[in-house]
């Protein structure tokens, strides 16, 4: 591959070529750091929307939904949706592409991208994801998180706006979910507006927003939606707008400063790890495990040990 070309038409928005560096991102080839080494300075443009939930609660049509809706206001939409990892292929294995019908009809660039056992709720490379996708010129991307628990809570290391989507149906699990994937929604969304149950979960929801006190500088709006007939979704759009306002260009600046901090260093912590563990060598590794195997040594000493050299 010769490098500069590729960087020219990535630079130009070549479909293609974007298609081929997501790949090279997810494949963590070197090719694609090169190439984002090369255009970084054309990324950064897209406003990022996180949508996140637990499994069953309607996300992928929502985005699809949303996505559609953000083309007919004149936006330019890009979808990343997380899937879980095939065990055999190492590839996403629902595709939720698949379900997102009405956003490819108005041509909306749709990416399925496996977890490949990364936790949280995203991939390890999804920042660098929605960069090569901002290559296209794109400005709304919307990353649907895979299913996600209690704990799931990375997106909001990623998002400007944070839609967390709950659904009736789920009983006591929403209380379970109370001081994890909650908190992070600058919106809250109940899907599935139609089915029983709808009116209780956001009686539930209402009440834990007005004791919450983590934010008390944004209260989080709570809309119903259903999203196979689009009910609720201007509503929603206007609520995603008022986050947006809310934040201004300062306020957007700071969260997005955090989140690159939070980003370097994690890159930093990769590096030198990889820099340490190959100084170690698998000699003086295998050593200090047949010690703490045989109780001649704790693993915390021993840990410690390797680390001074």
């Amino acid at each position: 591959m010769n490098d500069d070309r590729f960087a020219a038409r990535l630079c130009a928005g070549e479909l293609r070529a974007v298609a081929r560096l997501l790949t090279l991102i997810e494949n963590g080839a070197t090719a694609a750091e090169m190439a984002l080494r090369a255009t970084w300075e054309r990324t950064g443009g897209a406003y990022v929307i996180g949508v996140t939930g637990p499994p069953g609660a309607g996300k992928s049509t929502l985005v699809d939904a949303l996505a559609a809706l953000a083309v007919e206001r004149g936006h330019r939409v890009g979808v990343l949706a997380v899937d879980p990892t095939s065990p055999y292929s190492g590839g996403a294995v629902l595709g939720d592409r698949l379900r997102m019908s009405r956003a490819q009809e108005q041509g909306v660039f749709i990416r399925s991208v496996a977890t490949r056992g990364h936790l949280g709720g995203l991939t390890a490379t999804t920042r660098y994801l929605v960069s090569g996708l901002e290559l296209l010129g794109l400005d709304l991307v919307l990353v649907e998180t895979v299913g996600a628990g209690q704990g799931d809570v990375e997106v909001v290391s990623l998002a400007d706006t944070t839609l967390v989507v709950s659904v009736p149906g789920l009983g006591d699990e929403v209380q379970t979910q109370k001081a994890g994937i909650l908190e992070i929604g600058d919106v809250q969304v109940v899907n599935k507006g139609d089915r029983p149950g709808v009116e209780r979960l956001v009686a539930e929801l209402t009440m834990m927003l007005e004791l919450s006190e983590t934010r008390p500088e944004w209260q989080p709006p709570l809309i119903t939606t259903t999203a196979t007939t689009g009910d609720g979704l201007p509503e929603l759009w206007d609520a995603m707008a008022a986050h947006r306002a809310h934040l201004g260009e300062a306020g957007l600046r700071a969260r997005r400063l955090t989140q690159q901090r939070e980003e370097l260093l994690s890159q930093l912590r990769q590096h030198l790890f990889r820099a340490k563990v190959v100084q170690i060598g698998d000699t003086a590794l295998a050593k200090a495990a047949e010690r703490v195997l045989s109780r001649e040594r704790d693993p915390f000493s021993a840990v410690t040990a390797l680390l001074e050299g």
